[in-house]
């Protein structure tokens, strides 16, 4: 079983998964008031957990070993690139689109069915128009996310989200890989909006479209300085 706080990318050199350095989820809303959820995640290293101090410059295998395997499946060529990012804020990709189905909503509305982008079949998948970019044996492409979402306390949240990749950095474009990861006790970091907006406008803008706007504060970003920038988070 697969253990939580951990992302694998099934049959590659490592069936324990690998550990994350970094994990944020957020929201975003757009000039046009459309809404987003925005993910990112960055693994540690992938040798991490392996023996030695210093796996990236050690031989890992027997060359000819290596030499009979796929990218996929060379350790040597994980340590090449030492961790992946997959991220829809790092190369401000698109993210996933919230899907609001009354004028106003309770938090749990957006995530009561499966966040979902790219899925197969796809009709045409456009390597500049994605949800997510993906840098894991160089840059590589991911699609049919779905992202189960379900609160288990007060803005602490289960995750489960699984994919597709395709090794497009070495010239394929199928979508031969799978990769899997279930996050335990994430809390939301809050609604970003656009940074010409005043405070007045966001609020107005908040308090029309959410039914449990109380529950929320306005953080400020930068409070050691004059820019006054916020988002929305809940209490």
């Amino acid at each position: 079983m697969n253990q939580p706080n951990r992302i694998y990318f099934l049959g590659n050199p490592y069936p324990k998964g690998h550990t994350l350095e970094e994990f944020l989820w957020s929201g975003r809303i757009e000039e046009d008031e459309s809404m987003w959820f925005d993910f990112h995640l960055k693994t540690d290293p992938y040798y991490a957990e392996e023996e030695g101090k210093d796996k990236y410059n050690e031989e890992v295998e027997e060359e000819e070993e290596e030499e009979s395997k796929s990218n996929w499946e060379a350790k040597g060529m994980w340590a090449n690139y030492v961790q992946c990012t997959m991220s829809s804020t790092r190369w401000g990709d698109q993210g996933i689109q919230i899907n609001k189905t009354t004028s106003k909503a309770v938090f749990n509305d957006f995530i009561k069915e499966p966040l979902l982008a790219h899925t197969f079949p796809l009709d045409d998948f456009n390597c500049n128009e994605v949800a997510f970019g993906i840098y894991l044996l160089g840059h590589d492409s991911c699609a049919n996310h779905e992202i189960k979402i379900k609160e288990t306390a007060k803005n602490k949240f289960e995750i489960e989200w699984s994919g597709k990749i395709a090794e497009t950095y070495y010239g394929s474009s199928e979508f031969n890989h799978d990769f899997s990861l279930h996050l335990q006790n994430v809390e939301f970091d809050g609604f970003h909006y656009p940074k010409n907006w005043s405070l007045e406008k966001a609020t107005d803008f908040f308090k029309n479209n959410f039914e449990d706007f109380e529950e929320y504060d306005f953080v400020d970003l930068n409070p050691k300085n004059n820019e006054r920038e916020y988002k929305f988070k809940k209490k």
